[in-house]
Formats: C-alpha cells, sequence, structure tokens
C-alpha cells in the first residue's frame, strides 16, 4: 500500500455520487439484456514484499458467532471477512463494487428470471475441501430453510413468501430460479459461504462451527479465549495468494480509550476509529500513519413507534429539532463526521447533505410543538407531562466505551432535559442487546427510545428495506415501524427494472421517512485509521465499508519482516 496517509481521500463529492449511479444502472441493466458479468477480482499473482509476523487489533467484545450466515454485527462482521468470502461483492459488508468474489462470472436471462453464476475453480476452504457449486446452494438453502431466525439476511432470499430457489447445474455452476424480476439480488445474496452439510446436527445458535468455522478467506480461526483475544493463522489454501502475515490477532478491550493506549505502548498495530480527541497525538509521532477515511454510515436514534407516547410524529419532529447535531459531531466525535439527513447512507446513488431540510436546532420551537400536542409543564416543576404524570423516556444504549453511542446518548439527553423532557439514560453490553433487539423481530421491545446505527449498508437502495418495512413474513422491524405506503413502493422499486424509475421511487420513500420520522438520523462518521509503520497497509487497500476494512486483507505485511 502507499503510505497510507495518502491512500484514501475522503470525499462526500458529486463525482462519487455519480460512480455510484452507474454502478446501480449496470445493476440494472444485467436485469433488462442478460448482460453477462465477469468478476473484478480476476488479477495477476501477488507477490508478498515482506513475510511473516502477528499483526495485532482490537475489537471490543466477543463476537456473537463466527458462523458467517448468522451473525451480522460489527464486532462479527470485523472477524468474519477475514474467514469467508461471498459469492458476490456489493452488499452488506462487501464493498461498494458490485462485482463477483467467488463468483467468477454470471448471466442473467432476457425476463429476469434465471441467474446463472460460474464459480472460480480451484477454491479450497481452509479444510482444504474444494469449494463447489453445492456449498452455495447449501449456504442459501440453509438461510432459506433454519427454523432459528437468521436477521436479517432471510428476507433477502425470499420472493414474498416463497424462497428463492438455488440449484447446482454442476461443480461449479449456480442457478438461481426467480418468480419476478428483482434488482437488488446480485447484492442480496452478497453472504458468506459455508461448507456443505458444515452445520449439519449442530444449533444455528450455539453449534460448534459458531466458534470454530470453516471457510475460504485468507485466514482461519486458530484459537477464541472468550473476553480476551480471537487469534486467526494464515489460511495456506487461500485462492488469492497465501497471507503475508502469519497471523491476526483481535484482542478484545471494551474501552475505546484503553484500545488506543495499547496502540501507542504497541500492544497494537492498528485501529480503523480512533478517537477524534487521540487523533493529534498519532499525527505528531513519526511511528504512526493516520488516515482520515470515509465511512458509510449512519447513527440515530431509534423510537419504538408502538409506544403511545412516540405515536404522533410531531413528537418525533420535536424530539429532532431539540437536538443541535452539528454541536454533536463537534462534540462527540472532535469533527469527524457529518450531519446526515436522510435514512439512507450517503452511498446510495441519490443522497446529498442539503436535499432534505427543516430540523435545523430550534429548542424554543421543540418546546412550543410539545406544548401544542399536549405535553406541558402543567406544575412547574420543569418536567413535562403527559395524562398528568411526569414524562419520562427510557433511552437505551450499548455499554460504554463502545463505539460513541453512550457518549452520544449522554448529549442527546441533555438536550432533551433542556426542553423539559426526563431522559433515564440504561446502559446494556452488546451481546445482550443484539440478542434482544436484532435477532428477534417481534413487536414487544425492550426500550422507548435507543441509540444504534449501522455501517457498509452499501450503495443498492433496496438494502435499506429491512430497517423500514414491516410485513406478515417478516414482522415488525427494530423500530416498530409500519407504513403500508413505504411497504408497497419498497415491494415496487425491488421488481422494476428502469433505474431512473427506481431511484425516483427510493427517493419518495427517503420523503415519506424524512417527514414522519420513524428514528432520527443524527450524522456518520470519518474514521481515523491509524496504522504502526512497523506494518505495511499499502497493497490491502483501506476500504471501510468491507467488514476488515481492507479490500485485501492477505496484503498486509510486515515490514522489513
Amino acid at each position: 500500500m502507499q503510505d497510507v496517509a495518502t491512500l484514501f481521500t475522503v470525499s462526500f463529492s458529486a463525482e462519487r455520487n455519480e460512480t455510484l449511479k452507474k454502478i446501480v444502472f449496470i445493476l440494472s441493466l444485467l436485469l433488462v439484456v442478460g448482460v453477462v458479468g465477469v468478476s473484478a477480482q480476476d488479477e495477476g499473482a501477488y507477490t508478498c514484499p515482506a513475510t511473516g509476523g502477528t499483526l495485532i487489533t482490537a475489537i471490543a467484545d466477543n463476537p456473537v458467532s463466527l458462523n458467517g450466515i448468522y451473525a451480522n454485527d460489527g464486532i462479527s462482521g470485523a472477524v468474519l471477512s477475514y474467514l469467508f468470502n461471498p459469492l458476490t461483492l456489493g452488499g452488506e459488508n462487501w464493498g461498494k463494487e458490485i462485482t463477483g468474489d467467488l463468483a467468477e462470472s454470471w448471466s442473467v436471462s432476457d425476463d429476469g428470471l434465471t441467474w446463472t453464476f460460474n464459480l472460480h475453480q480451484g477454491v479450497k476452504f481452509s479444510n482444504g475441501q474444494e469449494l463447489t457449486a453445492a456449498d452455495v446452494v447449501y449456504t442459501f438453502n440453509t438461510i432459506e430453510t433454519s427454523e432459528a431466525d437468521i436477521a436479517p439476511f432471510r428476507p433477502r432470499f425470499y420472493q414474498g413468501e416463497t424462497p428463492i430457489k438455488f440449484e447446482a447445474a454442476d461443480d461449479y455452476t449456480v442457478v438461481a430460479t426467480l418468480t419476478e424480476p428483482n434488482a437488488s439480488f446480485f447484492t442480496d445474496i452478497s453472504v458468506p459461504i459455508i461448507p456443505n452439510n458444515s452445520l449439519e446436527g449442530q444449533d444455528l445458535r450455539t453449534g460448534e462451527f459458531n466458534r470454530d468455522p470453516v471457510g475460504t478467506g485468507p485466514f482461519k480461526v486458530a484459537e477464541w479465549v472468550t473476553g480476551e483475544s480471537i487469534t486467526l493463522e494464515a489460511n495456506e489454501n487461500y485462492f488469492k495468494g497465501r497471507p503475508c502475515v502469519d497471523r491476526i490477532i483481535f484482542r478484545i478491550i471494551p474501552d475505546l480509550d484503553a484500545q488506543v493506549n495499547a496502540l501507542l505502548t504497541g500492544e497494537l498495530d492498528f485501529m480503523l476509529n480512533v478517537p477524534g480527541a487521540s487523533v493529534e497525538q498519532f499525527k505528531t509521532n513519526p511511528d504512526f500513519t493516520v488516515t482520515i477515511a470515509d465511512y458509510d454510515s449512519l447513527f440515530q436514534i431509534f423510537f419504538n413507534n408502538d409506544r403511545d407516547q412516540f405515536k404522533d410524529k410531531r413528537i418525533r419532529q420535536a424530539l429532532m429539532i431539540a437536538i443541535d447535531r452539528q454541536a454533536l459531531v463537534d462534540s462527540v466525535r472532535q469533527g469527524y463526521g457529518a450531519v446526515h439527513n436522510s435514512h439512507f447512507d450517503s452511498s446510495v446513488p441519490f443522497y446529498a447533505d442539503d436535499k432534505q431540510g427543516g430540523y435545523d436546532y430550534d429548542p424554543v420551537r421543540a418546546g412550543e410543538i410539545l406544548d401544542e400536542v399536549g405535553i406541558k409543564d402543567v406544575d412547574g416543576d420543569g418536567i413535562r407531562d403527559l395524562d398528568n404524570k411526569p414524562w419520562v423516556v427510557n433511552l437505551l444504549s450499548f455499554q460504554e466505551g463502545f463505539r460513541d453511542y453512550f457518549t452520544y446518548a449522554t448529549v442527546v439527553q441533555a438536550y432533551w432535559q433542556d426542553i423539559g423532557v426526563q431522559v433515564e439514560l440504561e446502559t446494556r453490553d452488546t451481546s445482550t442487546l443484539i440478542t434482544q433487539l436484532y435477532q428477534e423481530r417481534k413487536l414487544d421491545k425492550p426500550f422507548d427510545l435507543m441509540v444504534s446505527g449501522w455501517s457498509a449498508i452499501g450503495p443498492e437502495p433496496n438494502s435499506y428495506a429491512n430497517f423500514y418495512i414491516t410485513t406478515p413474513e417478516l414482522g415488525p422491524n427494530l423500530e416498530n415501524y409500519d407504513n403500508a405506503e413505504v411497504n408497497e413502493l419498497f415491494a415496487s422499486a425491488r421488481t422494476s427494472t428502469d433505474s431512473a424509475e427506481r431511484m425516483k421511487i427510493y427517493e419518495q420513500i427517503e420523503a415519506i421517512l424524512w417527514e414522519e420520522l420513524p428514528t432520527l438520523p443524527l450524522y456518520r462518521n470519518q474514521n481515523p485509521v491509524v496504522i504502526s509503520n512497523r506494518f505495511s497497509a499499502e497493497d490491502a487497500i483501506l476500504d471501510l465499508s468491507i467488514g476488515s476494512g481492507f479490500q485485501h486483507p492477505e496484503r498486509l505485511y510486515q515490514v522489513g519482516s
């Protein structure tokens, strides 16, 4: 890799948006004319400038699982992308480039109903077993048929109540048969591929595969010491070339400041998101290189829209304008972020910072709106009352030290208390929250409001449907938001093969969500990435739209080793 500082230029430019528009247009063309696609992964053999050594980084908690078709949280994803490959790239956690990975080439029938994928031959899993079409079919069928809820992958493999049909035409050819055209199909199936029959006789949530998986990725699991570390070792069989380093260790360090100290003392070799307050000490230290990298992300406040106290959209709007979002970015992120004005990420083709507005910071107006809906301080104690009782809301956050969630929760708490809302801040550990909120789609949710976010969802707008639609098949979404028009518009856009028309539909959805505010979009990150100069990441290519943070993690190497 070049010097990391010159690697990535942060940009939210029109030029990037035009590029993404072309990507989506090309994807739609595949459906219309049956164009044959060829993977961009076909590159010449890479020779490591140096081999050997151990690269050490940190994660905040134990992964939920290392089963690539089950876990989809940020912590698990950071490890999973070293262990697995998907059939296709461009989906959630797998980059912004819509192309093949395990698929060498693919084609689409004229009617858009039959997709044929040709696999790279000679790809081996970390146990030496060769990848075949049977593995791909098994992976997708397991997602479709397992009794356990695999959120959010399962919905992507269904059309209404009908699972998409996958068959192995031969050892290296997978054929998918759809019931209607699906413009997002290529990115919907961008999930890790696991070996045929690897989960037989195992519980999907607790089976041994969750701790000791087998994948086609550049590394494999050597050891997982709960609460301490996960050690990966090079996969000698990796089809893109044996990794340059022998091992990668993820130390489990819940607190970000503790991670920073470990990086400074040489206990860690890199961090993908150093807190803004700590950046300057690395910029002036010749032992490190700092890059400010765009992070496809969105951090929000989620309402439980099933609660009576939030069903009037004016209440949600009042709480939005009671927050100074730019000041929040400045204080929580030390400026390493941007106010976000959409419920879609900045990577979608139609996003623009200045397209939507109306929620500028105005605490006086926020108070007036709450007065208008009857949430007033009737007894003069400084706390607004609802139904003749103090209006107390519970704001739920991940544990302190995990990303910026608790920090920005405290800022939001202060803004709302300034307008007379009593906010009780509660934290729960990461594993508990993920289990309670992200793996069960049910109406009875254990929160009033919560701070959360996502990242690396990708450029395909339909990938965001799972966050905002409610259907009989899926059940309620995270925020218990159910709007029949939004449900119908997502369904309509999903089957449209006209790229321009699809984007117009998604912009309709964007406008409705912005008006109704089922969640409060606050900001997106720009991540200060710091790497020790003992290692080079130039050839690995920094890319925070991928779970590992690198397009080619196998090309990370120790300088002078």
